[in-house]
């Protein structure tokens, strides 16, 4: 048994999984995609994510990886036009827009090494429960084999939110479930100022 299973390994799910296990949880990290792994976005890290990274240790990672730093951020409307640099947080007031194949392949390493195990090409394909609460996944793998894993927590941080996960979220959390849910955002101190 996990102590915590994190689904979703892109720019949510893989600094909390590298965090939980930094702190001696025992995790399982899974994603649907194989790493490198692009996606679609408009990602950029704003001070409070640089400054997230910095005390990760992993800010310098990302600007050596031919993303660098900037300052200076600007909006052209025509006859408007606003420039100016961001407030720091942390010491830090640089931005940076590293692409995602890059960005999420590093996150996902650095939660590889602090021990998290990795199961890429993993599709989660229902939830465990017991007593009206979340106590796994049902998984099937690369090789379409099916499998369950079971932890104390299950987390879901990814884009998408499946109506079986969030109906999961909402019963272990004690939550009615609303009858057409719209977006739904689930943050976590630590990874303030990441936008996806």
């Amino acid at each position: 048994m996990y102590d915590a299973i994190v689904v979703g390994a892109r720019c949510g799910g893989s600094p909390t999984a590298m965090l939980l296990a930094r702190h001696g949880y025992r995790v399982l990290l899974v994603d649907q995609a194989t790493f490198p792994s692009d996606t679609v976005s408009t990602h950029f890290i704003w001070p409070p994510g640089l400054a997230c990274l910095k005390q990760w240790g992993l800010m310098e990672r990302v600007l050596a990886s031919n993303s660098p730093a900037f300052r200076t951020i600007g909006l052209d409307l025509g006859d408007y036009v606003l420039t100016g640099d961001m407030p720091p947080t942390d010491g830090v007031a640089e931005m940076s827009a590293p692409r995602r194949i890059v960005l999420d392949k590093l996150l996902r390493d650095a939660a590889l090494e602090a021990g998290a195990e990795i199961r890429e090409s993993t599709t989660v394909t229902g939830l465990n429960f017991a007593d009206h609460r979340v106590t796994g996944i049902r998984c099937r793998g690369r090789s379409g084999t099916e499998f369950t894993e079971q932890a104390r927590i299950v987390m879901r941080l990814s884009r998408e939110l499946c109506r079986q996960s969030l109906r999961a979220w909402h019963l272990w959390l004690g939550f009615a479930l609303p009858a057409a849910p719209g977006p739904q955002r689930l943050s976590h101190p630590d990874c303030r100022g990441f936008s996806h």
